[in-house]
C-alpha cells in the first residue's frame, strides 16, 4: 500500500515500500527521477494518469491517488464519481436486480479482502464495460475478470444499465462488512491492543501473542464473535479473558457439553484468582438455580429443560462447542437462540465450525450477527447451493465458500490453525494399520459377508437401512476385538508407555480393559458412564503418572474437552462415520503442552464395515478442507491410505448406503439414539448372535432409554 503526494510545482512523488513489479512500471515512465536521499521516485504530473493506470493493473499494489486530482475518469453522469460512495444506494442495488428477459446472466463474488470477480457468460458489451475499469484484471486460469472493490459501485451501475444483462450483486452482509474498501479508505488490518488493565494480571500475562490477538479481535467486535481456533490452541483461556473484560456486565452464563462443565469451573478459578471461591455455580440437575452465582455453567441439554428459568437474560454468554447449535430444530438450539439474541456479548467457541456443510454455520452466524442474513433462504441460495426439489428446498450443498470464509474472517470469526501459530507443535502423523484378517474367525467372516450381501439388495425403509448398517457396524466391532487387543499388547511390548485407545462399542472397551487387567497394566477408562466430576482427576492421573498407563476412551463420550498431552500416540480401534469426532479425538493428545510429534494409528479390518467407512471419512474431510474449515486432509497425511475397496458393484451399493444414511442432516438426538442402538446391539451374547445369521437376536430399540445428559 502506498500513496502519491505533490513534489514541487509540477511533479509528484510515490511513497511506497519495495515492490519489483512497481519498479518495472516506474522505469517505463519518461519523466522518472530517483531521489537517493529520500529513497523515493518522482515523476512529472503530465505522466500522472498514465502511471496510475499502469499501477492499478498490479493486483499486489494499492495506491492512494493525489489529493485534489480526480483519479477516476468515468462517463459523466454517474452519481458514484468523485463523491464518497453512499452505502445505502449500494444496499438498494441488492434488491431489484433480477431481469427475467436478460440474455446474459452472471454474479459478483468476493475473491479476497480487496477484490471481487464477475462470473458471467461472454458478451461484447459486458467486456466493453470491464475495460473501462482501472483495476480490471483477467485471470487466465479461471477465465474470469476481477476488480478492486473500489470499482464495485461504478461497475455495477454500468452493468445494471445494460438491458439484456443480469448480474447478481454482492450480498448485503458483504457490502456492510467491506464498506471501507468500497469507499476507497484503506481497510484496517492491524487490530489495536485492547486495554486489559482491569482484568486479572495472571491471565493477561499467560496469553500467548496469538491468543492476545484473539482477545483484541473480540473487543474490537464488541464482544460478539465466533472464536474458531483449531483444537488445542487455548480457546478457553481466550474466552475467559474476553468475558473478564466485560466483568461489570456479569452474571455470566457458560453453556458447554456436559462432560466439561467441571473443567470450566476449575479454569475460571485458575485464571481469575480474584474470584471468590463460591462464585461458580455448576448446574447438575434441572432443579438448580440458573442465576445463583456470578458464573453459571450449564450443559446444553439441561439448558433446554430449564426454559422456565430463562426469563432473566444474561448480558454475557459463552457457548463452548457452539457447533452443537447447528440444527435450529433441536431443543438445545431453540433454548439457546433467544438468550444469545438478548445478550450484549456472545462468545461462541468451536474448533470445527462447520462439521460438514455451510448450512450448519447459519445458526452460529445468526447468533453473533442477526442482521447479516435475516432469512436462512437467502443464505442458502448463496452459500449452500440451494436447489428446488419436488419436496421442497435442498440446502445440503455448498457454493461460494471462498467468499463466505473471507466475509466471516473480516466480520465475526477469528480462526487460526495449529500450523499457523504453533511452530513448536509438530504435525500429526497418521497411518492406517490394516489389522490381520487372521484374527477374524471363518464363522464371523461368513456372517459379515452374509450381512453385506443382504445390504447390497437394498431396503424398503430408511429405518431398516439404518438398523442394518448399525448391526453391520456392531458385528464389525466384535470381529475386530481379537486383532485390536493383539495390536495393543504389541504396542505395550515395544515400550510405548502412554497412549490413548478410542473405541465406540462397550464390548470393545470391556475387552481391552480385561486384557490390560490380566497383564497388570495401569489404565484409565472414560466412557459415557464416567461422572463429569471424575474425568478431570482421571486425566490428571494419566498426565502425571510415571508408570506405563493406557487411556481407554469412548469415541463419543471422551472426544472433547480433555487434555491428555502426555501421550504422543493415539490408536483408533474402531472407525466412526463423522470425521469431526475422529479429529477431535486425535486432538486430546495434540494440544498445547505436546512437545513431540503425535502419531495416530487407525486400525482398519478388511471385509468389514471399515471397507465402507474409511472412504466415507476421507470424502467428508476433503469437503471440509475445501471450505478452509479443516486443515486435516486424511489422504495427504496418512500413510497407505490408498486402501479402497475393490470396485465391485455390490460394494458400491453398500458404500452409497453408508454415505447416504450418515450424511443426511438429522436431529442430534437421532444420533444419540443410533449410538444407543449400536450399544444395545453390541451387548448381546456374541456366541448366539454368530449362530443366527438372520440377526434377530439384536433388538435395535434399546431396552430402556439411557438418560441423555
Amino acid at each position: 500500500k502506498g500513496k502519491c503526494v505533490k513534489y514541487g510545482e509540477d511533479r509528484f512523488q510515490v511513497e511506497i515500500g519495495y515492490n519489483a513489479e512497481l519498479i518495472a512500471v516506474f522505469k517505463k515512465i519518461p519523466s522518472k527521477s530517483y531521489d537517493p536521499a529520500m529513497k523515493k521516485w518522482n515523476f512529472s504530473l503530465e505522466d500522472y494518469s498514465g502511471f496510475m493506470e499502469a499501477a492499478n493493473q498490479l493486483s499486489s499494489v494499492i495506491l492512494a491517488p493525489l489529493e485534489g486530482e480526480n483519479a477516476v475518469c468515468l462517463a459523466s453522469g454517474s452519481h458514484f464519481v468523485g463523491s464518497r460512495v453512499d452505502v445505502k444506494s449500494l444496499l438498494k442495488m441488492c434488491q431489484n436486480w433480477k431481469k427475467p428477459s436478460a440474455l446474459v446472466k452472471g454474479k459478483c463474488v468476493l475473491i479476497s479482502r480487496l477484490r471481487f470477480e464477475v462470473d458471467i457468460g461472454y458478451s461484447a458489451e459486458v467486456i466493453g464495460v470491464f475495460k473501462q475499469m482501472e483495476s480490471r484484471n483477467y485471470d487466465m486460469n479461471t477465465r474470469k475478470w476481477n476488480f478492486l472493490l473500489l470499482d464495485y459501485p461504478k461497475l455495477m451501475e454500468a452493468l445494471q444499465s445494460l438491458v439484456s444483462v443480469e448480474v447478481e450483486p454482492l450480498p448485503k452482509a458483504v457490502i456492510q462488512t467491506f464498506a471501507a474498501q468500497i469507499q476507497r479508505s484503506t481497510s484496517q488490518t492491524d487490530i489495536p491492543d485492547a486495554d486489559l488493565s482491569a482484568v486479572d494480571s495472571k491471565i493477561v500475562m499467560s496469553l500467548m501473542p496469538f491468543q492476545r490477538e484473539g482477545v483484541n479481535f473480540a473487543i474490537l467486535r464488541n464482544g460478539r464473535l465466533l472464536l474458531a481456533d483449531d483444537m488445542g490452541l487455548g480457546k478457553t483461556i481466550q474466552a475467559i479473558c474476553i468475558a473478564a473484560y466485560y466483568r461489570k456486565e456479569w452474571p455470566l452464563l457458560v453453556v458447554t457439553p456436559s462432560s466439561v462443565r467441571f473443567t470450566w469451573a476449575e479454569a475460571f478459578h485458575r485464571w481469575l484468582p480474584s474470584l471468590s471461591p463460591g462464585s461458580t455455580n455448576v448446574i447438575v440437575t434441572g432443579k438448580d438455580n440458573l442465576t445463583a452465582s456470578l458464573i453459571n455453567i450449564v450443559s446444553f441439554d439441561l439448558l433446554s429443560k430449564m426454559d422456565k428459568q430463562l426469563k432473566s437474560t444474561f448480558q454475557v454468554v459463552i457457548i463452548d462447542e457452539s457447533h452443537f447449535l447447528k440444527n435450529i430444530k433441536t431443543a438445545r438450539c431453540r433454548a439457546a437462540m433467544p438468550l444469545l439474541k438478548a445478550a450484549r456479548r456472545v462468545i461462541l467457541l468451536s474448533g470445527t465450525p462447520a462439521m460438514s456443510r455451510p448450512a450448519e454455520l447459519y445458526t452460529q452466524i445468526a447468533a453473533v450477527q442477526p442482521a447479516f442474513f435475516p432469512q436462512f433462504h437467502s443464505f442458502g441460495l448463496r452459500y449452500c447451493d440451494a436447489r428446488k426439489m419436488p419436496w421442497g428446498w435442498d440446502y445440503s450443498g455448498s457454493s461460494n465458500l471462498t467468499e463466505l470464509k473471507i466475509l466471516l474472517e473480516e466480520s465475526i470469526m477469528i480462526r487460526r490453525l495449529k500450523s499457523d501459530v504453533l511452530s513448536q507443535l509438530p504435525a500429526k502423523q497418521r497411518k492406517m494399520v490394516v489389522v490381520a484378517p487372521e484374527g477374524i474367525s471363518a464363522k464371523t467372516k461368513a456372517v459379515l459377508a452374509a450381512e453385506a450381501k443382504k445390504m447390497a439388495k437394498g431396503y424398503e425403509s430408511k429405518q431398516q437401512e439404518k438398523e442394518a448398517l448399525l448391526l453391520f457396524y456392531s458385528r464389525t466391532a466384535e470381529a475386530k476385538i481379537h486383532s485390536v487387543v493383539e495390536y495393543i499388547l504389541e504396542l505395550l511390548e515395544s515400550g510405548n508407555d502412554k497412549f490413548l485407545v478410542f473405541a465406540h462399542h462397550k464390548i470393545v472397551l470391556d475387552a481391552i480393559v480385561a486384557e490390560l487387567e490380566k497383564r497388570h497394566v495401569e489404565y484409565i477408562r472414560i466412557d459415557g458412564s464416567t461422572p463429569s466430576a471424575e474425568r478431570q482427576s482421571l486425566c490428571q492421573k494419566f498426565q502425571f503418572s510415571e508408570k506405563q498407563v493406557v487411556a481407554v476412551l469412548s469415541l463419543t463420550a471422551a472426544n472433547m474437552g480433555l487434555t491428555l498431552s502426555a501421550a504422543d500416540l493415539v490408536v483408533f480401534a474402531e472407525l466412526f462415520w463423522n470425521p469431526g469426532v475422529l479429529i477431535q479425538a486425535e486432538d486430546r493428545a495434540h494440544r498445547i503442552g505436546q512437545t513431540s510429534s503425535v502419531n495416530v494409528h487407525y486400525l482398519v479390518a478388511k471385509g468389514t464395515a471399515d471397507d465402507y467407512l474409511w472412504p466415507v471419512i476421507q470424502e467428508k474431510i476433503k469437503v471440509l478442507g475445501e471450505a478452509g474449515l479443516s486443515e486435516t486432509n486424511f489422504s495427504k497425511t496418512a500413510e497407505s491410505t490408498n486402501y479402497h475397496p475393490k470396485p465391485d458393484p455390490k460394494q458400491k451399493t453398500i458404500y452409497d448406503l453408508f454415505q447416504r444414511t450418515f450424511s443426511e442432516s438429522r436431529d442430534d438426538t437421532d444420533e444419540v439414539l443410533l449410538l444407543e442402538a449400536a450399544d444395545a446391539c453390541s451387548e448381546f451374547d456374541s456366541g448366539s448372535a454368530l449362530q443366527d445369521t438372520g440377526g434377530e437376536t439384536c433388538s435395535v430399540s434399546p431396552p430402556k432409554k439411557r438418560r441423555i445428559e
